[in-house]
């Protein structure tokens, strides 16, 4: 109901996760995800409803990279194109999945987040020359894998597309983090039709964390833009270092606490 206080957590989490997401470029899910689970969502409504509600986080933030030219309109709709598809599939495979298989994946992710943003990433040389069907296969192929990663861990898929168009097609952080955001809102609407179709999303719930988000992503992609990106991706970087282990290790000790099979 409008003024429970899960409504309000709600929208301190869409908050919260728009700073990070619009900041940093990669949706907001590995700030959403965790939290949704601590005001009582299950694993898989989780990943659900933070995939909803990076839907209105990723355009918010593309649309303020978009206002400072920082933004790569044509590879970003081709990026997304790859990840709607890749998402279809990610989603698909979610609902198949245990808790503690999607704990294990998205813990997973997690460490693949903050090794790349602890450790940075250049371009590779002459990645200015690459020719334009060349670039339009990376683009398709970077975005097919970052949807696989945001349809079952119910992240943007950033953490894959922001490297990846810096290190193989060249962008500038800002430039990457901005065509990663556009690409992410075609990603996050594939993956998110895919969950409702299979009730695992209440698209109201999204769109209370989304609204909250997007006043998140705004604020987000403006300190992104006045800052200098290496140190507010390494700190990031660290603090999902350990949201990551700590994920994996609940993982790993509920496994312990199972019953042992008597055959």
């Amino acid at each position: 109901m409008p003024g429970s206080p899960l409504v309000w957590k709600l929208v301190i989490i869409g908050v919260a996760a728009g700073i990070v997401g619009g900041g940093l470029g990669i949706g907001g899910g590995l700030v959403m995800v965790p939290l949704l689970l601590i005001v009582g969502f299950d694993r898989h409504r989780a990943h659900g409803t933070s995939l909803a509600a990076i839907v209105l986080i990723a355009a918010a933030g593309a649309t303020s990279f978009g206002v400072d030219g920082e933004l790569v309109v044509g590879l970003g709709l081709t990026v997304g194109v790859g990840g709607i598809v890749g998402s279809a599939l990610g989603a698909a495979a979610m609902h198949r999945l245990s808790p503690r298989a999607l704990s294990i994946i998205f813990g997973v992710v997690l460490l693949v987040a903050a090794v790349r943003m602890i450790g940075g990433g250049e371009p590779i040389p002459g990645t200015a020359e690459i020719a334009d069907l060349a670039r339009t296969a990376i683009a398709l192929g970077i975005g097919l894998l970052a949807g696989l990663f945001a349809g079952i861990a119910g992240v943007g898929g950033g953490i894959v597309i922001v490297p990846s168009t810096v290190v193989l097609l060249g962008l500038t952080q800002h430039e990457a983090q901005g065509t990663s955001l556009l690409a992410i809102v075609l990603t996050a609407i594939a993956g998110t039709l895919v969950n409702r179709r299979n009730r695992r999303v209440r698209l109201e719930d999204g769109l209370v964390v989304g609204l909250g988000g997007v006043v998140g992503s705004v604020i987000g992609s403006r300190i992104a833009l006045a800052l200098e990106g290496r140190s507010l991706s390494l700190v990031f970087g660290l603090v999902v270092l350990f949201v990551g282990v700590r994920t994996l290790f609940r993982a790993r000790r509920s496994a312990q606490t199972l019953p042992s099979s008597s055959g």
